[in-house]
């Protein structure tokens, strides 16, 4: 009798063990993905704030510009710089989108 009580024990501790690493499965998979949202809202922040900061930066060159070719120049350039920072800023989003999908698709797969 003290045999299966001693296996029972045994059974019951490797649950508790298996228990406790699912359970550490389960807060290394919430922060990874905490982690990988705080890099998109990173982002997202970003993207929203470049245009103000251009649009800060070429003020004083339009309040310099001494004719109408001057300001459409400055202008052009301004969109130039927005556009193409906007692409980048939304390459590098997609790029993070991209992995963080991978690696939810890994932890998404069940063991065989």
């Amino acid at each position: 009798m003290s045999e299966r009580r001693s296996e029972l024990k045994a059974v019951a501790g490797g649950d508790d063990m298996a228990a406790k690493a699912a359970e550490r499965d389960i807060t290394a998979v919430t922060a990874q993905l905490m982690d990988g949202w705080t890099q998109v809202n990173n982002r997202l922040i970003s993207l929203a704030q470049a245009p103000w900061r251009h649009t800060q930066a070429v003020a004083e060159e339009m309040r310099q510009c001494q004719s109408a070719k001057d300001m459409i120049d400055v202008q052009m350039r301004l969109t130039r710089v927005a556009v193409d920072d906007y692409m980048d800023e939304a390459k590098k989003l997609g790029e993070l989108v991209v992995k963080m999908s991978g690696e939810a698709m890994g932890l998404l797969r069940l063991p065989h």
